[in-house]
């Protein structure tokens, strides 16, 4: 299965300011979201995404792909070269879990994994009842 893109995030000095500027740009259907974030509707043949003040106040866009194991992906990331930059964090909430890595030539690039439903419990078989032969 591919890792596919499904998460992008803007973040500047002003993130409300931004939003509006790319609401105008493009028309995307946004609204409030946890931590001052806005939200950006994925639409047809489009994924959602964010707008954000950065906690740093530096410009920057960042897109995340899926990935069924962040530690092991992380793994893969070192493994080819990367550095690990985000290690693994829960969002809250049952929005998941991000983390992120810096490619060769130092582009950050954000891991996602879905939140891990717990395992149902197998219900206990029934017991079959003994039925007695008559002879």
């Amino acid at each position: 299965m591919a890792n596919v893109v499904n998460w992008f995030q803007i973040s500047g000095k002003d993130g409300a300011s931004l939003a509006k500027f790319y609401k105008k740009v493009f028309d995307w259907k946004t609204s409030p979201g946890m931590g001052g974030m806005t939200m950006i509707a994925s639409e047809k043949g489009g994924i959602p995404g964010g707008i954000q003040t950065a906690q740093d106040g530096r410009a920057s866009i960042a897109v995340y792909a899926a990935t069924a194991d962040l530690k092991k992906h992380l793994a893969k990331v070192e493994k080819a070269g990367g550095k690990v930059a985000l290690a693994p964090m829960d969002l809250g909430g049952g929005m998941g879990h991000i983390a992120g890595f810096l490619d060769p030539e130092g582009n950050w690039m954000g891991l996602w994994q879905e939140e891990q439903k717990p395992a149902k419990k197998a219900k206990p078989a029934s017991k079959a009842k003994k039925v007695a032969k008559k002879k």
